[in-house]
């Protein structure tokens, strides 16, 4: 029995599900999508380590540290950039995306990242006692993604208000200041807010590049990458347009 299967016949018999399913990679991350991982085995989080780091090596890692210091726009998947640190975007409860398969990059990065990192963001959760404000950051390891660390945010969801500007901004500078306080020299950010949260892709790089331009040239001690990784060629462009007017 490969490693793959063995840990979807773990993962059924753990949610109680007594259906046939196919053994294949969607599956399992169907799976560990769903997946509350309250009492997991440590074999099973060998396995599916094993499994995880076998798919990974059947891909391109793009390596932060061969970029010069500076800031970047980067277009790909930031679960396969290894850098010190790639920003999640989450929802307030930070356990990531229950729904399987679906194409977000909360969901991404659980995935491949491995149920340790719901695992340990149920813990600091739990500890906390209510959910995650806007603006704030928790930090979890990377676990099986090439990167060190994965930087957990919740962005505003978009109503028009002033608040939300704030809130995306606050976003930014924590993420930044972590980094910073960590000793960490990269780090990675997706386009926060604009996804299913709404906020207009425009005004949230905006946002986004002036808070690192900012942040770059009155407080940093330590970063010397930032990366602004975005999925589509519009994204790309809206970000490579106003970056420009502001000289990155």
């Amino acid at each position: 029995m490969t490693y793959l299967n063995w840990c979807i016949d773990y993962l059924k018999k753990y949610n109680h599900i007594n259906q046939n399913l196919e053994y294949n990679w969607p599956t399992l991350r169907a799976l560990l999508n769903i997946t509350m991982p309250i009492n997991i085995s440590d074999e099973f989080y060998q396995k599916q380590d094993k499994v995880l780091k076998d798919i990974l090596s059947s891909k391109e890692i793009t390596d932060i540290s061969s970029f010069p210091n500076g800031v970047y726009l980067y277009k790909g998947d930031i679960t396969l950039l290894k850098a010190d640190a790639i920003v999640n975007a989450c929802n307030s409860q930070m356990l990531g995306c229950f729904v399987p398969g679906h194409h977000c990059i909360d969901n991404a990065i659980h995935s491949f990242g491995g149920l340790q990192v719901r695992r340990d963001m149920m813990k600091m959760m739990e500890e906390q006692g209510h959910e995650e404000e806007n603006g704030q950051v928790k930090v979890s390891k990377g676990y099986n993604l090439p990167s060190k660390y994965i930087f957990h945010t919740v962005g505003p969801i978009y109503s028009g208000i002033h608040r939300d500007e704030i809130d995306l901004a606050s976003c930014y500078y924590s993420c930044l200041r972590k980094a910073d306080e960590m000793g960490l020299e990269s780090i990675v950010f997706c386009s926060l807010s604009t996804g299913v949260f709404g906020f207009p892709i425009q005004k949230a790089s905006k946002i986004a590049i002036k808070c690192v331009n900012s942040y770059l040239k009155e407080e940093n001690k330590n970063i010397k990458k930032v990366i602004f990784d975005v999925f589509s060629d519009n994204d790309y462009e809206v970000y490579k347009n106003n970056m420009k007017e502001v000289g990155l």
